[in-house]
């Protein structure tokens, strides 16, 4: 039987970081955010703006095809919606690899890819190219890396990753409540190693860190167990700790977590497209693109915006008023780029409801 303690860990990540992410109904406009709005710096800048609104322009065909057959509001409508959702965050990722394949290790294309796996409910895996960066990026590179952040928080929500506290502790108060605050250190441990300044507003790091102090405040210890680093928590409960510093969430260090803007270095992750001359993009049961990646170009360089919270700073005036939603206002997506943004497929409505039956059936 799964602990009380880890069913507390699951429903509190999902609940939090659902809340964060944006998604709260069918439109989840935040989670389809053009994350740059103006594609600064991108090899084709108008390709790139290009293919973001072809996926809002075929929203609106895919919600009337949703809706052919299904009476708007019903569960098969929703359940349809469901997946032209998750068609569209795979298409999204599609136009920063076809014209903007020079910032892929930047906080707006790791936030492109993290809300691909947080709306579509997947683990986190290594399908989305080039995401997470690896360690050493650092030209055009996000100051946080995003990709190994989301990718603590999820494995808590997704695997469960550890000890069973509760058959552990054998109902040893004293015991059980230093497992829990290992289970509960873990996670914020690795991400404030890695990011201990910056501001990680935009999944809910604060929100969920102030529910985890609630529910450690009963240990007669203050998680002493976390004094002396990871080792013991490792060593008596297997909790994947990365390194050996250990954060005790009733005792954090002041100002951490931080409050500096995500922001990227400056330069290119690339001035060469590290793959061949076309890519074959396969996310989902369903989405395939493929993909000509445009010719790099002297003006390419990093974005110069940054995300504070979860607004970007830096917009210019005429941009400002819009934020940075490129979306329609249709809760249906597309199934890939279209042919003048790169991709091969059509945006044809027949094939579109096979893509969107296809990630139906995968659902199901």
């Amino acid at each position: 039987m799964a602990s009380q303690f880890f069913t507390f860990i699951a429903g509190a990540l999902f609940a939090l970081f659902s809340m964060a992410l944006g998604q709260t109904n069918l439109l989840q406009t935040n989670v389809t955010t053009n994350w740059n709005p103006t594609g600064e710096g991108c090899v084709d800048t108008v390709g790139f703006l290009s293919c973001y609104a072809d996926q809002g322009t075929t929203a609106n065909s895919c919600a009337d095809a949703c809706s052919v057959s299904n009476k708007k509001g019903s569960a098969p409508y929703n359940t349809c919606v469901t997946a032209c959702d998750q068609l569209w965050y795979a298409g999204n990722i599609g136009c920063w690899l076809q014209s903007c394949w020079n910032q892929v290790y930047s906080c707006g294309y790791q936030l492109t890819a993290m809300y691909y796996f947080h709306g579509t409910g997947l683990p986190q895996n290594s399908d989305v190219p080039f995401y997470p960066p690896p360690n050493n990026a650092s030209a055009g590179a996000c100051s946080c890396n995003l990709g190994y952040v989301y990718g603590n928080v999820s494995a808590v929500s997704t695997s469960m990753q550890g000890s069973n506290c509760e058959v552990i502790a054998g109902g040893d108060n004293a015991t059980l409540y230093e497992c829990e605050c290992c289970g509960l250190s873990w996670p914020i441990s690795n991400i404030l190693t890695a990011c201990p300044k910056s501001d990680l507003s935009i999944i809910s790091l604060q929100t969920f860190i102030t529910e985890v102090e609630k529910t450690l405040a009963p240990s007669t210890d203050k998680c002493a167990i976390l004094n002396n680093g990871s080792e013991t928590c490792v060593k008596n409960y297997n909790f994947p700790w990365v390194g050996t510093m250990a954060y005790n969430p009733l005792s954090l260090p002041a100002g951490e977590p931080g409050t500096a803007a995500l922001s990227n270095t400056v330069g290119n992750a690339f001035t060469v497209f590290p793959s061949t001359a076309v890519v074959t993009l396969t996310l989902l049961s369903s989405y395939t693109s493929t993909i000509t990646p445009a010719s790099f170009v002297a003006t390419a360089a990093a974005n110069k915006l940054s995300i504070s919270g979860t607004s970007l700073l830096g917009l210019p005036t005429s941009t400002r008023s819009t934020s940075v939603a490129t979306t329609s206002t249709a809760a249906a997506f597309t199934t890939t780029t279209k042919a003048s943004s790169g991709a091969k497929t059509k945006g044809d409505r027949l094939l579109l409801l096979l893509a969107v039956v296809l990630v139906i059936i995968g659902v199901l």
